[in-house]
């Protein structure tokens, strides 16, 4: 789960730094800011997306909340 988000927070903020000193024409001390910056959003967000979505997965557990009695 982690390294999913390192990874594309890497990826993401790589990309906005290059096409902020390419498109956007920032000086290299901006676009070298913006890259932890996104980088770090980008990775706690996915980490918080996945962490969360895996809270909410039912059980392995068929049966679930069923009781039964024995006797």
């Amino acid at each position: 789960m982690a390294w999913i988000g390192i990874i594309l927070g890497t990826i993401a903020g790589l990309v906005t730094s290059i096409s902020a000193c390419v498109l956007w024409d920032l000086p290299l001390w901006a676009a070298l800011l913006l890259y932890p910056a996104i980088g770090s959003v980008v990775a706690i967000s996915i980490i918080l997306l996945l962490f969360f979505r895996g809270e909410h997965t039912p059980d392995a557990d068929p049966m679930g909340d069923v009781r039964t009695v024995a006797g």
